[in-house]
């Protein structure tokens, strides 16, 4: 019997390994459409800044910076959905081992530190600045400090409020790793208690069902 697109046999597996499974299906949602608006909005940005821009500080356009900001959001785009849709279809609500999410958003959060960091230092707002106008009002876009005003080049807003826009929802990606990494690492511990103490129970039953010949009153094998 069927309840939606999960098997009711689903939904058991699924609260029987983990009760906040929903909480974690949510922020893995959360973190695809946060990586899909961030990816679309980073990359148009990389484009129109090297059709409009010419770098002055050595670096060829296309290169690895470029591509610095968008490493992450990839990787959290292609991985969050993939994870999903393995876990509520292909295993059926079999949870992986809380390693294998570790790796993952761990090596996604470390890309992601970086590439804030390079995507703020680099981003054009910082030159923005308020236009200057002469004693009639108007404004000289011939004048160097009206360089990159909003008047003489809005190309350079449009790209910085794509930018701005962009470094949001990578935030929120950064946010929503550094949650479920403190989740998964609460859940890891809690797996290798449990799994220890399943050892621990086999090995006492397996002790007290040996023959009353073979052990001593304190316990030890004879």
């Amino acid at each position: 019997m069927a309840n939606g697109p999960l098997t009711v046999e689903t939904r058991r597996r699924l609260h029987e390994e983990d009760t906040q499974w929903p909480l974690k299906a949510i922020l893995r949602i959360i973190a695809t459409a946060s990586a899909l608006v961030a990816t679309i909005l980073l990359a148009a940005s990389v484009s129109l800044t090297n059709s409009n821009f010419v770098n002055h500080d050595g670096r060829k356009a296309n290169d690895w910076m470029d591509g610095m900001a968008l490493a992450p959001v990839l990787l959290s785009l292609i991985y969050n959905p993939v994870s999903l849709f393995m876990l509520l279809l292909l295993r059926r609500g079999k949870h992986p081992h809380p390693a294998i999410h570790l790796t993952v958003d761990l090596a996604i959060w470390t890309v992601s530190v970086p590439a804030l960091i390079f995507t703020v230092a680099g981003g054009l707002f910082w030159y923005w600045k308020p236009a200057i106008s002469d004693h009639n009002g108007n404004v000289d876009c011939g004048f160097f400090f009206n360089e990159f005003s909003k008047e003489c080049d809005p190309v350079a807003y449009t790209i910085g409020h794509m930018e701005i826009t962009g470094i949001i929802f990578l935030f929120i990606v950064l946010q929503v790793i550094s949650a479920r990494l403190s989740n998964l690492e609460i859940n890891f511990s809690s797996t290798n208690a449990n799994r220890q103490g399943e050892n621990t129970v086999s090995c006492i039953s397996s002790s007290s069902s040996l023959p009353a010949s073979t052990r001593t009153s304190g316990g030890e094998l004879v």
